[in-house]
């Protein structure tokens, strides 16, 4: 039976790290997300901003108090919820089993993928880098056997953190810990506990304590003392992991011009996209491409289909459409594909009349699909130039 490996997946200080995407300008300054008003509450602080003690949920007027040069930013939630959906995405393509957690949070059963990816630690910073490169967001990733000790683990270091826990290390890196930051025990929990004795999370990992804790953790002070020593018998549950979209995207070494790395790009990103697409039954009526020519600049362009698919054909016809439409010649250093709008193949239901039943029964490809096979023949070994995108200009 081999070891089971969690990595837990958190995105620092996510709505600023957004919000700094949206203004460069405002990078490595105190900046918090929230409504500049008088009730207004503090979404998310940047790190810069916490160094004055500005913390989410505090009142904005008390954070303003704390830091008068402090940048206060209106959400943009729907730039979140896309840049959330972006980065499932990326996790998504080292491993199946993905549990969200939250809007900036995953659990990821990586015990497969580690041996793909050369090694436990090598796994973790190709992920961390990929989230980096492509939505220019860091995050901190926490390893080891269970659930729980991975997201105590991924707290330890930010941002851009990597921090693994075991059975050999768990005394030294998490027993001495205060019970209050043991993640499940609550602000009114902790001072009743270390008012009985049990101020770190070593002393209720001690069995001596156990009376203690259960008299004020009640039925659950089994699972909070199992949690202490380093046990956690829940499993990455996978099955609430209901994808909007499926996209794979890579950056370059170095940015390029090169019409025959783009264009075998696109193709393998596409293969990828379609195949797991098809693992998961998923089919989507939405088609996206994205091109990031710098680490500020990058756009995304969709193209709404007639039907649900993942086929790869119709897929690779429609990205090279958007590709000619859209791509000006400028050197690239990311490529992103996207099948958006992801449905189960069971949801899809066709309204056919009898006519529509018999062609579909007897026409094996309609004339759209000889369109895109077409210009997806006409362009295996030849890129639509940017020459000819001006002419059209």
């Amino acid at each position: 039976m081999s070891l089971q490996v969690i990595f837990h997946i958190d995105m620092n200080a996510f709505f600023a790290s957004c919000e700094f995407n949206l203004h460069p300008e405002y990078k490595n300054k105190p900046l918090i997300v929230a409504h500049n008003s008088r009730r207004g509450i503090v979404t998310t602080a940047s790190y810069e901003a916490r160094k004055y003690g500005i913390h989410s949920a505090m009142p904005t007027y008390l954070a303003l108090e704390k830091c008068p040069k402090l940048i206060i930013v209106e959400p943009h939630f729907d730039l979140y919820r896309k840049t959330s959906q972006q980065f499932f995405d990326i996790v998504s393509a080292y491993s199946d089993k993905i549990e969200i957690a939250s809007i900036d949070e995953c659990y990821v059963d990586v015990s497969e993928a580690v041996f793909k990816y050369g090694g436990i630690i090598e796994t973790a910073k190709k992920i961390q880098q990929h989230v980096l490169d492509t939505l220019n967001i860091p995050c901190s990733i926490g390893i080891s056997p269970n659930k729980f000790l991975s997201k105590m683990a991924s707290d330890m270091k930010k941002p851009m953190g990597i921090t693994m826990i075991t059975r050999s290390n768990l005394r030294e890196m998490l027993w001495p810990l205060p019970i209050s930051e043991m993640y499940g025990i609550g602000k009114k929990t902790a001072p009743k506990l270390a008012e009985a004795g049990i101020r770190t999370i070593g002393d209720l990992a001690n069995p001596k304590n156990y009376d203690k804790a259960k008299k004020i953790l009640g039925s659950h002070a089994l699972i909070y003392c199992q949690h202490a020593n380093g046990f956690d018998f829940s499993k990455v549950d996978s099955s609430d992991h209901d994808s909007k979209s499926v996209g794979h995207s890579t950056t370059f070494q170095r940015d390029t011009t090169d019409e025959g790395v783009i264009l075998e790009t696109l193709q393998s990103l596409t293969r990828q996209v379609a195949k797991r697409a098809e693992r998961h039954h998923l089919v989507g009526n939405n088609i996206a491409i994205t091109l990031k020519y710098s680490r500020f600049e990058s756009i995304v362009r969709s193209m709404t289909l007639s039907d649900y698919t993942n086929d790869y054909e119709t897929m690779i016809g429609n990205i090279l459409i958007l590709l000619e439409r859209h791509y000006d010649g400028r050197p690239v250093r990311l490529l992103g594909v996207s099948l958006n709008n992801t449905i189960n193949e069971k949801q899809r239901i066709k309204q056919l009349s009898l006519f529509d039943y018999q062609q579909e029964t007897t026409i094996k490809k309609n004339s759209t699909d000889e369109l895109l096979e077409k210009l997806n023949h006409q362009h295996q070994n030849a890129f639509i130039r940017a020459s000819s995108l001006k002419k059209k200009k």
